[in-house]
């Protein structure tokens, strides 16, 4: 399984992430080529190399000659939905920028559709994040980790005024995600980079089992400006692993006790919370006080979804309190396919072991066929099963 492994030990930001990229091989004409596709003029890009502590790495620098300023977030998606760009580039380039305007919407107490990009808005930072997700589609990794994201500290200009270093766009961002702070002043996580990073990475240090990676090359990103405690820098790493199953990560659970509601009400809090992207919503009854019957809700999630699954639990339920942690678990690697059954075309998926694999038909295409066919259901789970086996017997390393 190939890597990318992004080493944040002074901090990251959008330049320094496309840097290191090119100092990892991604070729400068692709860039170029690549980015000329948002339609986009106004700039020139410069990649040096330079040096800090005495380690050589890569300068990438967007200099503007002409940018009409502040932008919305719809016309920055627009701009990269409507390229000839991959998809994953214009995946990647689209979820950072929503990072980024739902941190300004809450900062701003406003929402992120009406917010108005400043620095985060203009040409330098589309090319950084756009340029980053080409470099994401060019080493096309099967996962991308993370080292503990160091934090500056102190206060920085901004078109706000004067904030706090880490700025505040920046905190929200990085919510949930391991950081620890440097000794010395300065602004070592810009937003474009925490929304990069984050949008980018699933497992950090602190929250997943390190991986055992076999490195193969790496690539050195360098900032603007000079510290004396480290080199400011950003490496990249990439590398291949052998543990592709039992991937670790760091999930959220909600909780909280129902005891006073209509129960025809779940049915629709089920779909709600299942729209918002939760992984799984169960129910377990429970006796609560003054023996009252009642319901455990129970919710997992992604952590960056829990304030979104929190409103419209307290939304959409009588309860007036929710427990979370915070939890690691473990997942097999998947992937989907399609397999031409006996019965038709099926969705299956296919698990990886450590020594082979296991293969789940899709339930919902299985229920229709065993409708239509007035056949077993479990008949065509199975007899699926054993010609995805043999497909993949025939196909698969394992």
């Amino acid at each position: 399984m190939k890597i990318l492994y992004f080493d944040c030990f002074s901090g990251i930001s959008g330049d320094m992430t496309v840097g290191a990229m090119l100092d990892l091989g991604l070729p400068f004409k692709y860039l170029e080529e690549s980015l000329r596709k948002l339609n986009v003029s106004g700039y020139q890009l410069e990649q040096t190399v330079t040096e800090r502590h005495k380690i050589s790495a890569t300068k990438f620098d967007v200099f503007v000659t002409d940018d009409k300023g502040h932008r919305h977030l719809k016309d920055i998606v627009e701009m990269i939905n409507s390229s000839d760009l991959p998809d994953r580039v214009k995946e990647i380039s689209c979820s950072a920028f929503r990072r980024l305007a739902q941190a300004e919407a809450k900062i701003h107490n406003s929402t992120p559709d009406k917010v108005h990009f400043h620095e985060v808005g203009g040409i330098d930072a589309i090319v950084d994040i756009v340029g980053s997700a080409i470099g994401v589609e060019y080493f096309k990794p099967d996962a991308i980790y993370c080292s503990t994201i160091t934090l500056g500290q102190g206060t920085t200009k901004s078109s706000h005024g004067v904030i706090p270093i880490p700025s505040p766009a920046t905190v929200e961002i990085l919510k949930n995600v391991p950081t620890k702070f440097a000794k010395t002043e300065g602004e070592r996580v810009t937003p474009t980079g925490a929304a990069i990073i984050t949008t980018l990475v699933e497992y950090y240090n602190g929250s997943f089992d390190n991986p055992e990676i076999t490195f193969e090359k790496s690539g050195f990103g360098a900032g603007t400006r000079m510290y004396d405690d480290c080199p400011n820098l950003l490496r990249i790493i990439l590398g291949h692993t052998n543990k592709n199953y039992a991937v670790s990560d760091q999930i959220d659970i909600l909780e909280t006790n129902i005891d006073d509601m209509n129960p025809q009400i779940y049915d629709y809090l089920f779909s709600q919370i299942y729209d918002a992207g939760a992984y799984e919503v169960f129910l377990k009854p429970v006796i609560m006080k003054k023996n009252r019957p009642g319901n455990l809700l129970t919710v997992l999630c992604k952590n960056d979804l829990s304030d979104k699954i929190c409103d419209i639990i307290f939304n959409e339920t009588s309860t007036a309190g929710i427990r979370f942690r915070s939890e690691l678990r473990r997942t097999l690697e998947r992937r989907e396919k399609v397999v031409n059954s006996d019965f038709g075309s099926i969705r299956v998926k296919i698990l990886k072991l450590k020594d082979g694999f296991k293969i789940q038909p899709e339930y919902d295409d299985c229920l229709k066929v065993a409708a239509k066919h007035k056949i077993p259901l479990k008949e065509i789970i199975e007899t699926v099963r054993r010609q995805a086996e043999i497909e993949e017997g025939k196909t698969d390393e394992h």
